[in-house]
């Protein structure tokens, strides 16, 4: 053979010594390839479970704190109405004691009074419509009178009052409203 021949003969051993040593190359990179994506995999379903428990943790503690508020919200309106109802019971013993009826009247204005103040802490405001136009949002009119005076849907009597709480109707007032007498 000739030197040419040889070298030729080496130069394809050489190519085939390098091509088998990329193949391996890339089998061993394609394993670390596969290896590296599953452990990418394995740590994304680890924070996707962690995420799922923080999910569930946040839900757990937002419900019992709903309980919470709905048990214990109405604490301070309560604290009120016992004050209100220490009052009335006061207002009832100083009936037993012969008192004067001004006295006695002159303790229920006080709780009235006390009561009045234990709605508005709480937010609840009363609805005096007496001499307003009639409104069905705000007013449920029990009777309806003739009178040529008043404006037509005039408030001219307030038989049960109305509140409100936090600016929504929470029990509308209960009126008697006018209307324009019928021509004959």
């Amino acid at each position: 053979l000739s030197n040419k021949e040889k070298e030729n003969g080496l130069d394809q051993e050489e190519n085939l010594a390098e091509e088998e040593l990329g193949k391996v190359t890339e089998k061993k990179n394609e394993e670390e390839d596969k290896s590296s994506w599953e452990q990418q995999i394995e740590e994304l379903k680890d924070q996707l479970l962690r995420a799922q428990a923080e999910i569930q943790n946040v839900r757990r503690v937002a419900g019992q704190e709903i309980t919470k508020a709905r048990l214990y919200g109405v604490e301070s309106l309560a604290r009120e109405f016992v004050t209100v109802g220490d009052n009335l019971q006061r207002a009832l013993e100083s009936c037993n004691e012969e008192n004067e009826v001004s006295s006695i009247k002159k303790g229920l204005e006080l709780t009235l009074k006390s009561f009045e103040g234990s709605l508005q802490t709480a937010g609840i405001e009363p609805l005096n419509p007496d001499g307003e136009s009639f409104d069905p949002e705000k007013h449920e009119a029990i009777s309806v009178v003739e009178d040529n005076k008043k404006e037509q849907n005039t408030v001219i009597e307030v038989i049960q009052r109305g509140f409100t709480i936090q600016n929504r109707i929470l029990r509308p007032a209960k009126v008697v409203v006018t209307k324009k007498p019928l021509k004959k």
